[in-house]
């Protein structure tokens, strides 16, 4: 199996405009796993009144907000209803395919975002590509003016006009303080959104960190999309897994605060990825292929997306969802090459470990 799993931060520059924000991705030239696995990033970045103009995609994807505030509009072709939205840090949003959104941030600190997502359908693989309504690569510029007088009805004059207002604009603009951005609903957050940084933690070990999850269960929009989404904290010196994906689902992840060590096996054992990760860096996990995530000294969080509406991982560490834990004993005896004691003492420290584990000093 030829992939290439070094971890890498954004490297291409879709747009960036001093004091207004960028988009940033990871290229599949420089990172080939993720056209090979159909997989893709995108990093989003708003300054105060950076407004991101309408536009759809050719994937779905989760943006996860990893600072900041925004409003967010959701147009979905399905009934043409502009669902707003208010999101802030934590906050996981689905976005579908060919859904159309903008993004603004009405906040005063910086907004960052990052989306993950799968890539299928995408036109270049690996990578979101977008369409965009509105600016100067927008589709209007795309038509005549005669078409667009006769789309619009209006004369070609004004169509002319339309067309020209557009030229000046670039995919991320700063508002005019004159303009007023729709207000978020409460109805719609409750629809779409989920936060995972204030949710009660599937697991959460003293000393060691915490993982909350978002699913089907949570948004059943993910079920449509086939993407589910865990948040991972762990303190200094703490142990993520080994856990891997048993259901044919990849894991994509991004770092987004402090540093730390991924290790991957691959077949037969063979250790595939052995790296050191930071915030920023983006880092992939083939289907079942086993990982462990280990935080350096400051801790580490990371934000991940699983090609799966499911959150299900296979747990070959400690706790009562271990495999180790379900298996019997003579089988562990046999096939570990244990003694009926040793064996026994192992269970006994399986049985009280879980899939994050705190520092051996601890």
């Amino acid at each position: 199996m030829d992939l290439i799993l070094s971890s890498k931060k954004a490297d291409k520059t879709i747009v960036e405009v001093e004091g207004v924000g960028g988009y940033y991705t990871w290229s599949s030239s420089q990172f080939p796993v993720l056209s090979q696995k159909k997989v893709a990033g995108g990093l989003l970045v708003l300054q105060p009144r950076g407004f991101a103009l309408p536009h759809y995609a050719d994937s779905s994807k989760i943006g996860y907000v990893c600072e900041g505030e925004c409003i967010a509009g959701l147009i979905s072709p399905e009934d043409s209803k502009e669902e707003v939205i208010k999101i802030q840090k934590g906050d996981a949003l689905p976005i579908t395919v060919g859904t159309v959104s903008w993004w603004y941030n009405g906040g005063d600190t910086k907004l960052k975002i990052i989306f993950l997502g799968e890539s299928s359908e995408d036109y270049t693989p690996g990578e979101f590509c977008y369409f965009f309504l509105t600016s100067a690569a927008g589709i209007l510029n795309g038509f005549s003016n005669e078409l667009i007088a006769k789309t619009f009805h209006m004369t070609e004059t004004e169509s002319e006009k339309l067309v020209k207002d557009q030229s000046g604009l670039i995919i991320i603009i700063k508002v005019n303080e004159g303009i007023q951005i729709p207000n978020g609903s409460s109805s719609a957050k409750r629809k779409f959104v989920y936060n995972l940084d204030g949710a009660k933690p599937c697991v959460e070990v003293k000393n060691g960190g915490h993982l909350s999850s978002v699913s089907s269960k949570n948004i059943p929009l993910l079920g449509e999309i086939g993407l589910s989404a865990n948040r991972v904290v762990l303190e200094c010196g703490a142990v993520l897994g080994p856990i891997y994906t048993p259901d044919s689902s990849i894991h994509l992840s991004y770092i987004t605060k402090g540093s730390g060590r991924v290790v991957i096996v691959g077949l037969f054992g063979k250790v595939v990825l052995d790296t050191k990760v930071e915030e920023g860096d983006l880092f992939f996990v083939p289907k079942f292929f086993p990982f462990v995530v280990e935080a350096d000294e400051g801790g580490i969080e990371f934000f991940s997306v699983k090609t799966s509406s499911k959150q299900v991982y296979g747990e070959l560490s400690g706790g009562k969802k271990s495999v180790w834990e379900a298996a019997s004993p003579s089988i562990l005896e046999a096939s570990l090459n244990m003694t009926p004691d040793l064996t026994k003492f192992f269970k006994s420290k399986i049985a009280k470990g879980a899939v994050i584990a705190p520092p051996s000093n601890v």
